[in-house]
């Protein structure tokens, strides 16, 4: 701490304070101040720059001034929540950044401003993708966070999109994600999508975390639902809803305060609302047992909801104004009754915000004390309260209770609101003394701007205030303002301090910017990536390496391997005008069209590709062969499917003009079956029906090209929104004719007319008896309505998945949420089903908990013995759709698509191996990732196996280690990736890199040029390193080779670590990734 006698030093660059300066600025509030000012600390000027704001100063003005939500004292530190554009960097004061926000911040003596949250809307941030309007600490170190977001970044980590306003902090997370969700994946913070989170509050009795705000929580009807409040038990790791909750038009609740005087604790709830408990109707509505409680209830476990006052009457709207908070019409909030705020104190129950009296009482504006003996709410200024909105309530450690708000606040450049109701004046800030019962400004107040909020938080004797203030007295106010009276935006008062005579001495610094050091190594298995799929860069001669963008990114649809070659099908513009649909891979000639625009093969993108017996087979929305081209690798050659039907000779899928789409194709390899599954209008008639056009898009074609239609069409449940499809069929060839599955959207079964009689619900079977479809399952009382009921006891049949039932959403996140699209098959040796897609079974449970025990999304299990659908995994499902399953053993199921977690926000980034036994959803090596996208665009990751080798595609371009990684060395794989269990695929991998001894950072304004010594050694085989350095645009610039090396790097003030990066070449050419050595910088 620097003292009186000396200069304050400056250790942020450009931030100088002189003794003169200093003394001048005392001297001249010495002379000014009116009675009281002597306790307000005046610490807090405007910084004469945005780059020089410190812990000596007030808050810059930046590009926009800061607005707070919340602000507490913790930990040494003042926290403030909101949302704030200082035109300046997070990392570095000194650099101008615009667009980046501010949402979480704090201020200290020792360590000035540091960010804790910001934001850019283009290149991401740390934390938040949007406003914090509260948060809360737990006793385990942990932070909680609600606001106004759905998405959290970690630098160097995880980006988690699909996050409901709510986040955990962890400071002690030693992996890259300090910042995660809460909950599940459907089931965190506002549970709803959508709404917004404005309190928080910890129980540490009941262990739960009360969450209010605006959203219509739970999905059930009203009253059940947890309607803008509910709880999340840490115990159990679920969300509870607590029932008929804050009611009204539109029901908000702005503050939470947790009593734990009793046992089990008193919930306090303030906000917006009308009405709660009860049955949850409107009091207005006759059959209504809800009681009227505006804007403030309580609520304890095993009494539930308290209003107050508790028994007002609920017969009518007449005299419903009488002694109860209405809204007050002269408040910058005038259409309703809010309460913002909280304090409890002894016995008493304090409270302010916008509201006035009801009919006929005495005034009552803005702050209120209950009476708890008349049960109604009281005056407790003895001034009618005051004149304008309140914020914000405390008591300090001189036993007075702070409040401060709007009211005194200017309302023009010369004209003021009323302080008190009477017309006292309070200008911001003031002050109740229980010892004496009296009111009293604090000095001068503040000197606002027009229409301010003003928030506090205390420290002992330390009241510290912030929001829309820049001065000291209202006197002070412009141009003309008194400088030695700057306090802008932040404030400190202390009743036992003259600070004119003791001015408190602050260093002018700002601590560096906290990057996290993470102290855990790459994914487990991520060593068994190839790293030979780099991205291709121009005139690059490899001949195996990553797909390029090209002139366009390549959208992959299948992948298979016949011989030594893999094949693809799907869309790349490779070259510029001609876009190829099937390509290969082979390892000495690279990658080679095979079918392309205005060229050979088939001429629209497939929707997948198959290999049977040496031929590959094309299928998809392909009109130029009849949905289905064939492909022979010996002949190089292009052909249709072309048999007949009933002596007609028939191509393809049969449909007029080879119209329609192949979605999905099975072979049974003991006859030489084909099948086709899709969408399409065929040309051919069913036999003995009265309906011969009625027919499913699902052909059998034998050997002898012989084709048959397999049953009537599998219909749309709503027949005004006739969406339908086949897209998924798997064969059970352990019996004789095999086992046909299919699935996709559809409902009916059987001729035409239809009933409900005949529901099937997205997956079906072929009945060789009946010779039509049958259902797959039952058991789904969900969405039995009443009227089917009689049609199905045991629940409905097949796998029913209604995404926008009304008034729910469920499985939000995925691709396709308007309809169940179930796009994906497996089959065990059990003779058990594995559906994925997007799809889920979701459950009415009151309990949240109960609902966790058999919901599940993205991937569902038939389960043969019981004949019903369920959940697959241990975890609830996954965050998006499942596209393929694959067994690689019997207990075994390979998994890819568009997921990035599991349920539980687990991550497993597109890929994921199940155990069908005991339902473990395990990671691969760290997964396939889409740098700095996950979760924003699906990867659509497909694949095939080879042996012991796992081969990949799709929308992707690290496997294993993302591109962001500062732990670890990313791992490139242009759309295409390798895993094999069985080698070590790294050249990194015996890689030891010696430790680095911290450097001294500048102690000036200055850079400094630091030399440091580098060295690291490969401990098994050959190998050579190279090393790198980092350009701003992210490319790497080699500087040197050998086991060790000397680095001259440039430490600008207030730098963090900073990084160096290395490689390991193999003879072979292999190279593994850029891997970050971390320079600690003191």
């Amino acid at each position: 701490m620097a003292s009186l006698t000396s200069p304050i030093r400056p250790t942020t660059r450009g931030a100088l304070l002189t003794l003169a300066m200093i003394a001048c600025l005392w001297l001249t509030a010495v002379a000014q101040a009116a009675e009281g000012d002597q306790h307000w600390s005046r610490q807090f000027p405007r910084p004469a720059q945005s780059a020089q704001m410190s812990a000596a100063t007030g808050m810059t003005d930046g590009t926009g001034s800061p607005t707070v939500s919340r602000v507490q004292w913790h930990g040494g530190k003042l926290w403030f929540a909101g949302a704030w554009e200082p035109g300046i960097s997070a990392r570095d004061f000194g650099s101008r950044q615009l667009n980046e926000y501010w949402y979480m911040w704090t201020w200290s003596e020792a360590d000035g401003y540091q960010v804790v949250a910001h934001f850019h809307g283009a290149q991401g941030g740390r934390g938040p993708d949007g406003v914090i309007n509260d948060f809360v600490f737990l006793p385990d170190g942990r932070m909680v966070v609600a606001g106004e977001f759905g998405r959290l970044d970690n630098p160097g980590g995880n980006r988690y999109h699909n996050v409901n306003a709510l986040a955990i902090f962890d400071p002690d997370e030693p992996g890259p994600d300090k910042w995660q969700p809460l909950g599940r994946v459907q089931y965190n913070g506002t549970v709803s999508p959508g709404g917004s989170i404005q309190a928080l509050a910890y129980d540490p009795q009941g262990n739960h975390l009360y969450i209010g705000g605006s959203f219509t929580g739970v999905p059930l009807p009203q009253p059940t639902r947890s309607n803008a409040f509910h709880r999340y038990s840490f115990e159990t790791g679920t969300y509870e809803i607590i029932p008929s909750g804050p009611g009204g038009g539109r029901p908000r609740v702005h503050r939470i305060v947790v009593d734990t005087s009793t046992s089990p604790s008193t919930i306090y709830v303030g906000g917006n609302f009308e009405y709660l408990g009860g049955n949850g109707l409107n009091p207005e509505n006759g059959s209504s047992t809800a009681s009227y409680s505006t804007s403030f209830a309580a609520y304890r476990d095993g009494t539930g909801w308290i209003p107050s006052p508790s028994n007002f009457p609920t017969d009518g709207s007449g005299g419903k104004e009488d002694g109860i908070l209405q809204r007050a019409g002269d408040y910058a909030a005038f259409d309703s009754a809010i309460v913002r705020d909280i304090l409890l104190d002894g016995g008493d129950i304090w409270i302010c915000g916008s509201f006035s009296e009801g009919q006929g009482q005495a005034s009552l504006r803005g702050i209120a004390r209950w009476d708890a003996q008349r049960e109604i709410w009281v005056d407790p200024t003895g001034k009618g309260g005051f004149g304008r909105d309140c914020f914000s309530l405390g008591k300090a450690a001189d036993g007075k209770i702070y409040v401060s708000g709007a009211f005194g606040g200017r309302s023009g450049v010369n004209a003021f609101y009323d302080g008190f109701k009477n017309g006292e004046a309070a200008h911001g800030v003031v002050a109740y003394d229980p010892a004496t019962g009296s009111w009293s400004q604090l000095g001068s107040g503040l000197s606002t701007r027009v229409m301010p909020e003003i928030r506090l938080a205390v420290d002992g004797y330390d009241v510290y205030f912030t929001g829309d203030f820049n001065h000291i007295d209202p006197a002070n106010f412009g141009s003309g303002a008194d400088r030695a009276a700057e306090s802008n935006y932040l404030a400190r008062w202390n009743p036992t301090v003259d600070f004119l005579a003791s001015p408190p001495a602050v260093v002018a610094r700002n601590s560096p910017y906290e990057e996290h050091a993470v102290t855990v190594g790459p994914p487990s298995g991520s060593e068994h990536w190839s790293r030979v799929f780099v991205h291709r860069q121009r005139n690059d001669g490899r001949v195996v390496a990553g797909m390029s963008d090209g002139i366009g990114t390549p959208d992959i649809s299948g992948i298979v391997w016949i011989g030594d070659t893999l094949y693809f099908g799907g869309s790349w513009e490779a070259e510029t005008g001609t876009r190829w649909y099937v390509w290969s891979l082979h390892p000495q000639r690279g990658y080679e069209r095979l079918a392309w625009s205005r060229g050979d093969g088939v001429q629209s993108p497939p929707e997948g590709v198959k290999a049977f017996e040496g031929r590959l087979y094309v299928y998809g929305a392909i009109s130029s062969h009849s949905g289905v081209g064939v492909y022979d690798p010996g002949s190089g050659s292009w052909s249709r499917i072309e048999g007949t039907y009933r002596g007609q000779s028939v191509v393809g899928n049969t449909a007029l003009q080879g119209a329609g789409v192949v979605n999905d194709m099975a072979f049974d390899e003991r006859t030489g079956d084909i099948y086709l599954v899709g969408n399409w209008a065929s040309e051919l008639e069913l036999e003995n029906s009265p309906q011969p056009r009625d027919s499913a898009a699902v052909l059998r074609i034998g050997r002898d090209g012989q084709y048959q239609i397999l049953g009537h069409d599998l219909k749309p449940e709503d027949p005004q929104r006739p969406i339908k499809g086949v897209y998924s069929i798997v064969l059970d060839q352990s019996q004789q004719p095999p086992g046909i599955y299919v699935a996709g959207t559809f409902n009916y079964y059987g001729p035409v007319p239809t009933t409900n009689a005949r529901m099937i619900y997205n997956v079906a079977r072929w009945d060789y008896v009946a010779n039509e479809w049958a259902p797959v399952g039952q058991g789904n009382f969900a969405h039995l309505s009443e009227v089917d009921a009689h049609w199905y006891p045991d629940g409905l049949p097949g796998l029913p998945t209604k995404p926008t039932e009304s008034g729910f959403t469920n499985y939000h996140g995925f691709l396709n949420p308007g309809f169940p699209r179930v796009i994906s098959l497996a089959l065990d040796r059990d003779g058990n089903l594995y559906a994925g897609g997007t799809l889920g079974i979701v459950s009415r449970d009151e309990s949240v908990a109960a609902r966790h025990q058999v919901e599940t999304y993205g991937i569902a299990r038939y389960d043969r013995a019981s004949d019903t659908w369920g959940p697959a995994t241990s975890v609830g499902g996954v965050s998006r759709d499942v596209r393929q399953m694959t067994f690689l053993d019997d207990r075994r199921l390979l998994l890819t698509g568009s997921f990035v977690y599991d349920e539980q926000f687990n991550q497993l980034h597109n890929v994921a191996i199940l155990d069908i036994v005991t339902g473990e959803l395990s990671p691969l090596g760290g997964g396939l990732h889409r740098r700095g996208r996950d979760h924003t665009i699906g990867s659509q990751v497909v694949h095939t196996v080879l042996g012991d080798q796992l081969w990949f595609a799709g929308l992707f371009d690290y496997a294993g280690i993302n591109g962001n990684a500062m732990h670890a060395a990313p791992v490139e794989a242009a759309y295409i990736a390798l895993y094999d269990p069985t080698r070590i695929l790294d050249p990194n991998h015996y890689l030891e890199v010696a430790p680095v001894a911290p450097v001294a950072g500048p102690t000036g304004s200055s850079s400094i040029e630091v030399a440091v010594n580098l060295a690291a050694r490969v401990t098994q085989g050959e190998g050579t390193i190279t090393w790198y350095e980092r350009r701003a645009d992210g490319s790497f610039n080699q500087r040197g080779t050998g086991e060790s090396f000397r680095a001259n790097v440039r430490v600008p003030p207030g730098s963090g670590d900073l990084f160096y990066y290395l490689s390991v070449t193999l003879p072979n050419g292999w190279q593994g990734g850029k891997l970050p050595v971390r320079i600690p910088v003191r």
